[in-house]
């Protein structure tokens, strides 16, 4: 899949997810007890984690498209897509941390 078709369907995906984590988390009384059970059920931590996996991917594949657009290096657009993965990866495992603690 090219990254101009991934970037609007990560988008869209994105406007989906958001609008749930949005309406079920701020528009309800926030209170330990709702986020301790939001957090405690299985769903809400899948939705969790595909809302920052689908984040990540469409904020860094951006930075990628950028990238190709306007550093003319030649030897620095070979590694910034090693760059971003690693950065990646390193925000998911942040954020794994966070959901599971």
């Amino acid at each position: 899949m090219t990254s101009w078709l991934w970037q609007r369907c990560s988008g869209i995906a994105l406007l989906i997810l958001l609008f749930i984590h949005l309406s079920v988390t701020h528009l309800r009384p926030l209170s330990y007890k709702n986020i301790q059970m939001r957090l405690s059920s299985p769903v809400w931590i899948v939705l969790d984690l595909f809302l920052l996996g689908f984040t990540i991917s469409h904020a860094l594949n951006g930075l990628w498209q950028i990238g190709q657009e306007y550093i003319s290096n030649k030897a620095f657009r070979k590694i910034l897509p090693f760059c971003l993965w690693l950065v990646g990866c390193f925000l998911f495992l942040i954020g794994l941390l966070i959901l599971f603690r």
